[in-house]
């Protein structure tokens, strides 16, 4: 625990700096990852707006599950600072949100997923998730700002749990015809899809002997 507490008296030190800074560009910002990345280097950093009074500082693995706990006992280790909210992992936000990352700017109002099961896994799920006017070249960039729209989206936990594999395509003309869903719809997607779960496995312990 030695980093982490490392890491809490170096925020104390600039805590007052730390609180007006205004995004990742700034320098300060690039010290509070390296000096993160000596708890754990798969763990990142998001602050809320600058003009906010209280700030909240989110330490995010963006979804790598394994690095879940060290985020939690990270910021379960945080002292009480006035100004300040301390957040172990994304939280749900729901999907009313733009995002631009890469030079792409993504609306998730105006995206659709399509489930994909796999027999073979049936406790498994994919998500096909349609984009407008998605040049193929850019699939990469537009995969990895959708990962993170769905930690944003969904939590960051929940995200990691729930979905097994995401791939991105152009968003057809008439999705729904399709099967596809819109993207806003998808954290109630996954309360259907565990409820249906539930009552399956309660229907096959009624019916073993």
């Amino acid at each position: 625990m030695q980093n982490v507490e490392t890491f809490w008296n170096w925020f104390r030190a600039n805590e007052p700096a730390l609180h007006s800074v205004g995004g990742p560009n700034e320098r300060l910002w690039d010290l509070a990852v390296e000096q993160l990345h000596c708890v754990d280097e798969r763990l990142w950093i998001e602050m809320s707006r600058s003009s906010d009074p209280t700030r909240e500082f989110i330490v995010t693995a963006q979804g790598n599950a394994e690095a879940f706990d060290i985020a939690e006992s990270l910021i379960a280790a945080a002292p009480e600072m006035p100004g300040w909210q301390m957040t172990a992992l994304k939280p749900a936000t729901g999907f009313d949100f733009k995002t631009e990352s890469e030079g792409l700017l993504l609306d998730s109002r105006e995206m659709w997923f399509l489930p994909l099961e796999n027999p073979d896994l049936p406790h498994s799920l994919g998500l096909r998730i349609g984009v407008q006017d998605l040049e193929p070249e850019r699939n990469a960039d537009v995969l990895n700002a959708v990962l993170m729209m769905l930690d944003t989206g969904l939590g960051e936990r929940t995200a990691a749990i729930a979905i097994q594999h995401v791939e991105v395509s152009s968003l057809p003309p008439n999705p729904e015809s399709l099967g596809y869903i819109e993207l806003p719809e998808l954290s109630d997607y996954l309360a259907w899809r565990r409820r249906k779960g539930n009552s399956q496995g309660s229907a096959s312990a009624a019916e073993s002997p």
